[in-house]
Formats: C-alpha cells, structure tokens, sequence
C-alpha cells in the first residue's frame, strides 16, 4: 500500500511537473497563443496574446471566442470553415493562414495565424504573429517601385511634350499682338484665348508630372510638426468656412520633436483637408474636419478626418497608387505625392473610416532620436 502511494506521489510530481514545463513554454513562446475549445472559446491565453488584444487574460480566458478578434466577416467566413473541417479531418484545413484582427481599442492588425488539434482531444492551439509593419514596408517597396518606373516614364513625356508647348505657347502670343488693335476679329481673339487656356492647362499638367518624377528633397530641421500643421489650416481657413466646413483641432502639447521638412508637412496636410474639402462638396447636413496631433511608441501621430461619404475599402489599396483618381479634371498625383514626401521622412500613409464616417488619413514619423 505504502509503495502505490509512493508511486502515486511520484507519478502526480510528474505530472505537475510536466505541466509547468508545458505552461511555461506557452508563456514563453514569443508570440501570441491561445488554447481553444471545440465552441471557440478561448480557455487559455498567454502574456504576448494580451499584448496583441488589448485584454487582459482574465477577460480573455472563458469570455472571449476567437471569432470576436476577427475584423472582416469574409475572413470569418473562412474561417468558420478552416474551424469546421478541421474537426473531421485535420489534414483538411491549411494550418497557416493571414488575416485581419481587431484588438480592444479597434484597431485593425494584419496577423498571421498558426492553427492545429492538440492530438487526442477536440482543442485547438492557436498563435498568432502580429506582421502590419511588415505588410506596410511591403506595400510601400512595391509602391517605391512603381513611382521609380512611372518616375522615368514622367521625365521623358514631360520633356517631349514641353517643347513643342513652348513653341505653340509664344506663337499665340504673337497671334495675340498681331490681332490686338482688329476690332473685327473678337472671335479669333476670344479662340486664341481659349487655345493659351487650354495650353496653361497642359503646362500645368506637365509640372506636377515633372514634380512627381523629381520631388523635392526634404530639407530635415528638428520641427514641432503642430507648426505646420497650423499653418494649413490656417491657409485653408478661408475656403473652409466659404464651403460651410467646420474644422476642429486637438493637438497635442509638448509633443517630443522629429527630423522634418516643415513646407513639405505644410504641403501634405494642406493636400489631405483640400481632398477632404471636396470629398464633401454633395454632402447633407454637418460637413466637419477633425485635424488631430499625438505620440505613441516613439511614432509622432497626425491624423485628418472629414464627415464625407470616405473611401471603399476596393480603393483603400489604389488610392496612393500614382495617376489613379476617381475625380474629374484630376490628374492623380497630390495623394502619391503625400505618400511619397512622408515615405522620404521614414515615416507612413495609410486611410481608414473615421469616427466622423468620413475617411481618415493617418500620417506615421519617427520622432527625433536622442
């Protein structure tokens, strides 16, 4: 009898021991990890997946499911079924997948996710890698990319077509001269004035082509970026009230410096509110810019949100894209500007909804390093 007990006592050690080896690994893993039951429900979660979340693990563990950090139901719809067959067999579901989660706050992370049956029992094990910033420098090497090539084709269709323009350019100015005392000629003169419009036009398409194919260099000084942005809103006070647009701010004081370009900011917030401007020129009712200024994780955050009709998520991958418009007389390039100019400060572009309803665009730099 003693030597059971004995024997029960050694084989109970092990198992306690065996359990705090396993439990420590999956706290330890590194990455964001979950145990899941055959319901969804989630039994078990690890420090790194409260990280991910925004929940603490005792609001996780038995009171959230997995399928409640899934953001798009297309996903969850696939997910369903990966959860599914995976159940009968599973060898019938892919055991690596992406997709989009949504932590606490709301926010949206691409995430790529390891799932498998723990063998002999109807749980899963679930871990989960945060890869956003990975995706955003993917997008934005395909897009440095695009913008090298389209760059080169700019210079060399600027360039033919600029000369000729010039010639046509001081031709009709002779024209003008020529005809300026015939009282007869009113007509002529009123053609000749639409043929140098139209000419302007082009020269002026011709400039922002040239500006995206040779953008300027920003000139970095250590900069309060709330400075430029006041100056846009200043600057486009005027048109906002004439378009019955009502623009609030909430910038944040003493946010730490970073290495940028004042005029280019100036420039690139300036572009945001006129593009929010327009956005919501057939808008009913209360037409409002929110204009906000914060810090987080050593990453200055400056966001332009409108109430306007905001952009479908099939555009939300287009939008930067150079040349790529949805507006008439629009040439496409002020947002692959914008992208670009923050790109050249480190930093990113991305557009959301906003909490107006609108579009959001949020602007990313680094802050100053000590």
């Amino acid at each position: 009898m003693m030597a059971k007990d004995k024997g029960d006592r050694i084989e109970h050690k092990g198992l306690r021991e065996s359990e705090d080896k396993y439990r420590t690994i999956f706290e330890t893993t590194g990455t964001a990890t979950v145990i899941i039951e055959e319901d969804t429900t989630i039994s078990l979660a690890n420090r790194e997946f409260e990280k991910l979340s925004g929940y603490s693990k005792e609001e996780v563990e038995g009171g959230k499911s997995w399928t409640d950090f899934v953001a798009h139901k297309d996903d969850l719809d696939r997910m369903m079924v990966y959860h599914t067959a995976r159940r009968i067999d599973p060898n019938r579901a892919p055991m690596n997948y992406e997709y989009k989660f949504i932590d606490k706050h709301g926010t949206v992370k691409e995430v790529f996710a390891t799932l498998a049956v723990i063998p002999g029992t109807k749980k899963s094990v679930g871990s989960f890698l945060d890869i956003t910033r990975a995706k955003e420098l993917e997008h934005l090497l395909r897009i440095q990319d695009k913008m090298t090539s389209l760059g080169r084709v700019a210079a060399g269709i600027a360039h033919e077509i600029r000369n000729p323009l010039s010639g046509i350019n001081i031709y009709l100015n002779t024209l003008g001269k020529i005809y300026d005392r015939a009282e007869s000629l009113d007509k002529v003169k009123q053609i000749l004035g639409q043929i140098q419009s139209a000419s302007s036009k082009i020269e002026s398409v011709i400039k922002r082509v040239m500006d995206f194919s040779k953008p300027s260099e920003p000139k970095l000084v250590l900069t309060d970026i709330n400075q430029p942005i006041e100056e846009a809103i200043n600057l486009s006070s005027v048109t906002l009230r004439k378009s019955g647009i009502k623009i609030e701010k909430d910038l944040a004081r003493d946010l730490p410096l970073c290495h940028a370009d004042p005029l280019l900011i100036e420039e690139v917030i300036l572009n945001l509110i006129t593009n929010a401007t327009e956005a919501m020129k057939n808008v009913d009712g209360a037409k409002k810019i929110d204009v906000t200024s914060s810090v987080k994780n050593d990453r200055i955050i400056v966001s332009v949100s409108d109430s306007g009709p905001g952009v479908t998520s099939d555009l939300k991958g287009k939008i930067f894209d150079p040349f790529y418009t949805t507006k008439n007389g629009s040439t496409g390039i002020g947002l692959s500007l914008c992208h670009r100019i923050i790109t050249d400060h480190g930093g990113s572009l991305r557009v959301s909804t906003s909490k107006l309803g609108g579009a959001e665009f949020v602007i990313e730099i680094p802050v100053k390093k000590n």
